[in-house]
């Protein structure tokens, strides 16, 4: 497909296509349920699902008053967002932020088949832009897409018996698990992509759950990764939120926690069992994890 133009086509059509899922609520009511406190972070409008889709074409000049969330399963489609023309393949997703000027379609020689969602609130603003201007397209793993169209699908089956406020409460908390698995359970997409950083640490994360009985280095961890200390350190903090060394503690007090609740090992033996041979540094550590010492945590109660 040539990437620098819109394609072509005979037709252009919205919508109607055969096995199509649509749910459209009443604007009147999305006014009256808006400021509902399990409505405020995420509700969604309009959602559906189009099988095939051939001559699909919706053109949007000044963009739609909501983001908006397409989710490609068979086939191919286009989209052009701003001055960005792009190409949308079978597993990936399209998220076109409230108020961008867009238009999007079928590929002519293979039709799209997508779930689509339109969706207003923070979680949906925040979300919406962790993709940019470059990457309005996000690749999704087989994995997640099996779990985010069973949840297409559970959305959908909400709506045929009327829009009552319950079953839209409903259909916001599952599309708050979609959106979460699409953006945070998604090996094939991270929020580091934003940048041309992008470095998977999957196999870093992995490397350290191995090695809590070892102190490791920074040095050790970004060599693991085959990345400077800097830059690990960067990409490290931008996907979890911590630094190495602060994540790996914490790694070694969660476990040091499951084995206080589970074994009858010494808080010197938990101590050695996460890589510290001073119990009482241990101690100081996970009391300034948990807000107790290990002692307590042991003899507190749970579940």
């Amino acid at each position: 497909m040539d990437e620098s133009r819109i394609p072509e086509s005979p037709i252009r059509i919205r919508e109607g296509f055969r096995g199509q899922v649509q749910h459209v609520l009443p604007r009147p009511l999305l006014d009256r349920v808006a400021g509902h406190p399990l409505l405020q972070s995420l509700l969604p409008t309009d959602i559906g699902w189009y099988p095939t889709a051939q001559y699909h074409y919706r053109e949007r000049p000044e963009g739609a008053g909501e983001h908006i969330l397409i989710y490609c399963v068979a086939g191919a489609g286009w989209a052009k967002l701003r001055d960005e023309f792009f190409t949308v393949h079978s597993g990936e997703a399209l998220v076109i932020p409230a108020n961008t000027p867009h238009c999007y379609g079928a590929s002519n020689d293979d039709p799209w088949s997508i779930h689509w969602v339109h969706f207003l609130g923070g979680t949906g603003e925040y979300l919406a832009h962790v993709v940019t201007p470059t990457s309005y397209k996000l690749s999704v793993d087989a994995q997640c897409g099996a779990t985010v169209e069973a949840l297409f699908r559970a959305c959908y089956a909400l709506f045929p018996g009327g829009f009552i406020l319950s079953r839209l409460i409903y259909c916001a908390q599952v599309l708050h698990h979609l959106l979460g698995e699409l953006f945070f359970n998604n090996s094939a997409f991270s929020p580091a992509m934003r940048t041309s950083r992008f470095h998977s640490i999957e196999s870093t994360l992995t490397f350290l759950r191995q090695n809590l009985h070892r102190s490791l280095s920074l040095r050790e961890m970004a060599g693991h990764a085959g990345l400077s200390e800097s830059h690990f350190s960067r990409i490290f903090k931008e996907q979890t939120g911590h630094s190495p060394l602060d994540y790996f503690i914490l790694l070694k007090m969660q476990h040091a926690s499951t084995l206080l609740s589970v074994t009858s090992l010494s808080i010197k033996e938990v101590a050695a069992a996460v890589g510290y041979s001073d119990p009482y540094y241990f101690s100081r550590l996970f009391k300034k994890t948990f807000g107790v010492s290990p002692r307590a945590y042991r003899n507190s109660p749970k579940g």
